[in-house]
């Protein structure tokens, strides 16, 4: 949203884009750039507007749809790019909404527009994504989690950095925690905060109403790095919207998570989180052995679409607005509340 209110604002941010990834591919073909026949762009909606220099005003207000959804082609004399001109190069359709074409790509990298049983491939990030269904029909959303997942709303919060807590556990009731380059701990990032609450929850310092136990405001980690009320109450708004989304297009299909073939966790966060935390926060409502993480799934389909002569074939694709769903509020705020789980202190 930062994007689209700073190309809203007069930014040229198009002209950006566009160089920075003329930039990137010359930095790939190491001096081979004549021999480039086609290029293919993925990315969420913002974007793939930005890149094409669609008009991004319909993504700043409510009901956040665009009418410019669909394959834009381009030459490289349109961009401005030195690649031979016959060079092809195209940025895939969106979804709808905020579901870019990235998880499209995610969509073909599973192979859920090919299965017969139902799949369900879901993306973390700031702008969380999920998409469930099989080649009989796919239906997509997408949920505004928040920058948790990246540590970015928390306050003692960091990218996954030297320095940076990554992982926590328990081991004979005493708190453990793994730090990026093993060095002292300045900070937290998105997978050790979901470890922390989790272990939190575990050993009952943590309320399923995400209220810290002692009836402190501080949870303490490893020294000097803390969790704030504040901080558990951010990971609660970023898993509720995750997990309301997930039950809702569950619901539309007329399924259970248990019902499901697989359940692919896409994106960086999503690579690297503890499955079990995710189960353990609520995040992710199903069993173990259903959950897999996939990675990236948006270059793995890019790389599927890149050499397929024409889009692999897909079912139809429903863009669910959960806004505008009657129950989506309901569904939010029982999907804030931290499940039972037993104690491990």
């Amino acid at each position: 949203m930062s994007r689209v209110q700073a190309s809203l604002g007069g930014a040229d941010l198009t002209t950006a884009v566009r160089l920075t990834l003329q930039q990137m591919i010359a930095r790939l073909a190491g001096g081979r750039e004549q021999e480039i026949a086609e290029v293919i762009l993925v990315g969420n909606t913002v974007m793939h507007h930005l890149f094409c220099g669609l008009n991004v005003a319909p993504l700043s207000q409510v009901p956040f749809e665009s009418p410019h959804l669909g394959t834009q082609w381009f030459t490289p004399g349109e961009l401005g790019w030195e690649l031979p001109g016959e060079c092809r190069i195209r940025f895939e359709r969106c979804l709808g909404g905020f579901v870019g074409s990235d998880i499209l790509a995610g969509i073909v990298a599973v192979g859920m527009a090919r299965s017969e049983k139902m799949m369900a491939l879901v993306d973390l990030g700031t702008n969380g994504e999920i998409a469930i269904g099989n080649r009989g029909g796919i239906v997509c959303a997408s949920t505004a989690a928040g920058p948790a997942f990246e540590a970015g709303s928390i306050r003692m919060g960091m990218r996954a950095a030297t320095g940076a807590i990554s992982r926590v556990r328990r081991v004979n009731g005493a708190t453990c925690a793994t730090v990026i380059g093993d060095v002292e701990p300045r900070g937290i990032c998105g997978s050790g905060l979901v470890d922390a609450v989790a272990t939190g929850l575990g050993s009952g310092r943590i309320l399923t109403s995400g209220r810290i136990a002692s009836g402190t405001k501080l949870f303490p980690v490893e020294v000097p790095v803390v969790l704030y009320q504040a901080d558990i109450r951010e990971l609660q708004l970023a898993k509720g919207a995750i997990a309301s989304g997930f039950r809702l297009l569950l619901k539309r299909l007329g399924t259970r998570a248990v019902d499901l073939e697989s359940i692919y966790l896409a994106g960086a966060f999503g690579n690297y989180v503890q499955i079990e935390s995710a189960i353990g926060i609520g995040l992710i409502e199903a069993p173990r052995e259903l959950i897999h993480a996939a990675g990236n799934t948006a270059l793995r389909g890019a790389k599927v679409l890149l050499v397929s002569p024409e889009e692999p074939g897909l079912p139809r694709i429903e863009h669910v607005s959960l806004a505008a769903d009657p129950g989506f509020q309901d569904e939010y705020a029982s999907c804030m509340i931290f499940p039972e789980v037993e104690s491990v202190a």
